[in-house]
């Protein structure tokens, strides 16, 4: 210990170490797990620890012992009961290691009447005294340091325990969903095979599939070129850029019946964005449970491309009046959990949304590329937002660090801590750069 090594160049432990612990018949040798010295027992010695290490300890309330104090060489033990009226050890004393011993006895200070004693032994006592409050002091703090943990560690196998029933009832819930939705999507299928043309029946499975595939961007876009090419009318060219019909699938279409296909793929749209919400439900819920349990399931290919989709198709409700920007290239896929990498994409989206609208962006725009390098895929979120302020921005991916100031939120987000401890837990490294007008969370996983 710093402290100890300090203290002790404060006397002159060798000048008392020559004078009256060199002879050779007041030395012991103490093995290791020797005890020198019990509760209670009357001692008449003054030890000085020539070799080795000695651990006073006394019992805790549970009968367990618990460590006051460590000597190591130039150390002296014994001090309390040495100078103490009674002359009896409070501890417990045990050499931690073979440990050679040097000592005197009583007398030998009794006998000390020219001031030697407070020149020499009284600093032995104050000194010895102040050491072993510090080392106590810290070896207290380390104790309420590691029941902090246990109490933290309980807490958690509580939490788990909790989060393994709530996960079971809702998973109840999520699974009867899952199968409503497979049984109305065959009901819909076998409806409009009787109903409608084959070729209608498309439509829905169009949605069904692939979700709504267009940005706003791109809708308005393709309805102006529609609407400029073809001559169709503000509606109808809405309505075929939502359903993102090809020109060649334009051919032969009647836009008497466009409302009706449209409609179709809309529901299709519907029933693929419920489906999306219940499989990451079903994950987010899976996670909480595993608080509980000490195994987890296996990985598989991911297309991280797909991954953004579905986080897009779960807070496409939040992006409305936001222009999305999507460069998604093509990419290989990696092994993970999909749902994680859902989740960070949904935390960052809803993150980008809530400081956009919370500033009152004209023109709100957020971006999200996708690209490979050689070893390695790099996903970019961006938004034009007012930045993150450079007070918080060396401390944003700590736990409890939040950009809100007026408590705008859509919902319960992982915060960027978890964010990040999900990135690194596959290998990969997300960083930030900000500037007023423009934020850039860049995101790298091996391949």
């Amino acid at each position: 210990m710093m402290e100890t090594a300090t203290l002790k160049n404060s006397f002159d432990v060798a000048w008392l170490k020559e004078n009256y612990f060199t002879k050779t018949d007041k030395q012991i040798e103490l093995k290791q797990g020797g005890i020198l010295l019990h509760p209670g027992q009357e001692n008449h010695r003054l030890y000085l620890v020539l070799k080795g290490t000695l651990v006073g300890t006394i019992e805790d309330a549970e009968g367990e012992p618990f460590e006051i104090f460590r000597s190591t060489s130039d150390s002296f033990v014994g001090v309390y009961s040495f100078f103490a009226e009674e002359h009896k050890s409070y501890s417990t004393v045990t050499a931690h290691e073979d440990t050679t011993l040097a000592y005197i006895e009583a007398e030998i200070i009794q006998n000390l009447h020219d001031g030697r004693f407070e020149e020499h032994f009284l600093p032995v006592i104050v000194n010895e005294i102040y050491l072993r409050q510090l080392w106590a002091q810290r070896v207290s703090i380390e104790r309420q340091a590691a029941m902090k943990k246990l109490l933290q560690n309980e807490k958690m196998v509580m939490l788990g325990q909790i989060a393994a029933g709530l996960a079971h009832e809702l998973n109840n819930s999520i699974g009867m969903i899952q199968r409503k939705i497979d049984w109305l999507k065959e009901w819909f299928d076998v409806y409009l095979e009787n109903k409608e043309p084959s070729k209608n029946l498309e439509y829905f499975n169009l949605g069904f599939e692939e979700g709504l595939i267009n940005s706003t961007k791109d809708i308005r876009t393709r309805k102006k070129e529609l609407e400029k090419k073809y001559g169709y009318n503000a509606s109808e060219s809405k309505m075929i850029a939502r359903m993102a019909l090809s020109d060649e699938k334009l051919k032969g279409l009647e836009t008497d019946n466009l409302e009706m296909l449209s409609g179709l793929m809309d529901a299709g749209v519907v029933f693929h964005d419920i489906k999306i919400a219940a499989e990451q439900a079903e994950h987010v819920v899976t996670s909480v449970k595993e608080l509980g349990l000490t195994r987890r399931v296996e990985p598989k290919e991911t297309d991280i491309n797909q991954t953004i989709h579905e986080a897009l198709a779960l807070t496409k409700r939040l992006l409305i009046d936001i222009e999305l920007k999507l460069n998604l290239n093509d990419l290989s896929v990696i092994m993970s959990h999909p749902g994680d990498l859902v989740q960070v994409w949904v935390n960052l989206i809803k993150n980008a949304v809530e400081v956009l609208k919370e500033h009152n962006i004209k023109g709100p725009i957020i971006s999200i590329e996708t690209k490979k390098a050689r070893k390695s895929l790099s996903i970019n979120f961006e938004d034009n937002g007012p930045g993150i302020p450079e007070e918080l921005l060396p401390r944003i991916f700590e736990a409890n660090v939040t950009t809100k100031v007026k408590g705008l939120s859509f919902g319960l987000g992982l915060g960027l801590s978890i964010v990040q401890k999900i990135i690194t837990a596959y290998g990969g490294q997300i960083n930030v750069k900000s500037e007023p007008g423009k934020t850039i969370f860049e995101i790298t996983i091996p391949t």
